[in-house]
């Protein structure tokens, strides 16, 4: 009930402040929103216990996660089964030892749409003020 109600606001306001766009832009700027709400969620239940976007934890901060890794597949296979990745990998056992040996959990349930959704967020979160 309350995604129905946050939807429906949303698209008021989009329709307020939007008076140009159409119905099919208004609905497809809820769904782009309901995405990253997802993304968050997913987020904060799978990652945010050793991983945070700006800084540091016990696993490496993750604004521009993947920049640092060209191949898409490869990092969600990363995702899933570090362990795996490790193996295999330069980059993924360099990050290994420079976070002291310690593989990622793995997260072997979550579908392409799922990362997609919790990469999205972290792209959406704010770079903190430089001072």
């Amino acid at each position: 009930m309350k995604q129905f109600i946050f939807l429906l606001v949303l698209i008021t306001v989009s329709a307020c402040s939007n008076p140009g766009k159409d119905n099919a832009d208004l609905i497809t700027d809820a769904s782009a929103s309901s995405k990253w709400q997802e993304g968050k969620q997913l987020f904060y239940t799978r990652c945010a216990s050793c991983h945070m976007v700006n800084k540091e934890m016990s696993g490496p901060a993750l604004r521009g996660v993947e920049d640092r890794w060209p191949d898409k597949k490869k990092l969600y296979a990363f995702i899933r089964n570090s362990q795996e990745v490790i193996a295999s990998d330069d980059y993924a056992r360099q990050l290994f030892l420079q976070y002291n040996q310690t593989v990622m959990l793995p997260q072997t349930d979550l579908s392409d749409e799922q990362l997609a959704q919790i990469l999205g967020y972290i792209n959406s979160v704010s770079e903190p003020a430089k001072r």
